[in-house]
């Protein structure tokens, strides 16, 4: 059994505390008439309840309680198999993890930014198949094309620079690897969205861009980072102490190549985005360029379903209201023998 909203199981305690009230009153009630009068008198004065009756109203106002409560969770229960189908486009994000990245000129840095827009990008991406590529010396394929954005979330969680295998960073060896891992379909568009601070070492993007070009895959590049004074590279040292990254004696820079990254794009009939050290927004990209690109049919699949069960729960607390609502709190033949012998 699964619940759709289980935090409303929390309101159980409802239940026996309404129950308990009910008894609690009624011998409460009980108490203060024995008090007033005389036994005998009591029971003139007073409609004669029965301790059955009042048990079996208890019992069914705290049953019923309890079951509406149940149904407000949404159980659900009963495995059935649906097919579904779903239109979209393929797009992968190449996310760059090489060291460069951990530069603060963008807060926190480079790649915690660059994450944390990529979730803003998945918000505007229903019904799209979307992948994950880190790379750095070389790519590696995180996700595969996937609806799941769940999954998609919770690997890219845990990217950091030890995601890609070696330092370096190779564009172009990036996005060979996502043409790799889309199979030409002319049914639907497909869309590279690259993000990175634009540093390459001589793996020949641009020729990559112009062979994605030829299969029609457009390329969004987003430059961050600051392509004027740029930024230190920070690490820690074996002792915890934070210091920066050293070539020759010297600190190293990192600069945003927005040269580069500008001919990817035109390369692809797509869109250079330079957030530099700014703000900016992937869904507002998405809607800009990406909304109105054409959208194939997937493959059908059977997924796995539960039934939703709350109505067989909610027509329970509703029968057992009724029955606590018609169950009468004394003994009509009792009352009118009282009010004879009165």
């Amino acid at each position: 059994m699964v619940w759709e909203t289980p935090t409303f199981l929390f309101a159980l305690w409802l239940a026996p505390l309404i129950g308990g009230a009910i008894v609690y009153a009624h011998r409460k009630r009980m108490a203060t008439a024995a008090k007033f009068a005389a036994p005998a008198m009591v029971g003139r004065l007073m409609p004669a309840f029965e301790s059955g009756r009042v048990w079996a109203k208890t019992i069914a106002m705290t049953l019923a309680v309890a079951f509406l409560i149940v149904a407000c969770a949404r159980p659900r229960f009963g495995v059935f198999f649906e097919e579904v189908s779903g239109r979209g486009v393929d797009l992968f994000v190449l996310l760059d993890v090489s060291r460069s990245m951990l530069a603060e000129d963008v807060a926190p840095n480079r790649l915690e930014r660059a994450k944390s827009d990529i979730v803003d990008l998945l918000q505007k991406l229903e019904g799209d198949r979307v992948g994950l590529i880190a790379f750095a010396g070389a790519p590696v394929e995180l996700v595969p094309l996937t609806t799941d954005q769940g999954f998609f979330r919770m690997v890219l969680d845990d990217v950091d620079p030890d995601s890609a295998p070696r330092g370096g960073s190779l564009i172009g060896d990036a996005i060979r690897k996502a043409m790799e891992a889309m199979e030409e379909r002319q049914d639907r568009d497909q869309v590279i969205v690259l993000i990175t601070d634009g540093e390459d070492h001589d793996s020949f993007p641009a020729e990559a861009a112009r062979q994605a070009a030829d299969r029609n895959i457009r390329i969004i590049s987003v430059g961050l980072g600051d392509p004027g004074e740029g930024a230190r590279i920070p690490k820690r040292a074996e002792d915890g102490s934070l210091v920066f990254t050293k070539h020759d004696g010297q600190e190293v820079w990192s600069k945003m190549d927005e040269s580069l990254l500008k001919e990817i794009a035109l390369a692809t009939s797509g869109a250079y985005v330079p957030a530099r050290t700014t703000a900016y927004d992937l869904g507002q990209i998405y809607d800009e360029h990406l909304a109105k690109l054409t959208r194939g049919e997937f493959q059908s699949e059977k997924r796995k379903r539960y039934r939703e069960q709350f109505q067989l729960f909610g027509g329970l607390g509703l029968a057992f209201l009724l029955i606590e609502i018609l169950i009468p709190r004394v003994n009509a033949r009792r009352v009118k023998d009282a009010e004879v012998l009165a």
